[in-house]
């Protein structure tokens, strides 16, 4: 019994791994601006690292960048786009 939960154990960690070294070479495509205003990204700043919005698309192999007030508004424009579709108004 002890085997195979140690062979489930050692492919969950490899798993977990190979997931890992994915996401850390996806690192590497992170922007230096907003993909909208083009605003500077501070790497090194521990707020900015913490406070602006990171979307990555896998299947695209992209990784975008996004200020606070760029994130906000975008947010506010989908809410407003959920609103008027459920209000049955036309969206453009």
């Amino acid at each position: 019994m002890g085997s195979i939960s140690r062979k489930i154990g050692r492919k969950k960690e490899k798993r977990a791994k190979k997931d890992f070294q994915k996401k850390l070479g996806m690192f590497d495509k992170l922007a230096d601006e907003c993909l909208i205003c083009q605003k500077t990204f501070d790497k090194k700043s521990k707020e900015e690292v913490k406070s602006w919005f990171v979307v990555v698309r896998k299947e695209q192999n992209k990784v975008n960048l996004y200020c606070p007030p760029c994130w906000e508004e975008a947010q506010t424009m989908i809410k407003n786009m959920v609103n008027d579709l459920k209000e049955g108004k036309d969206v453009v």
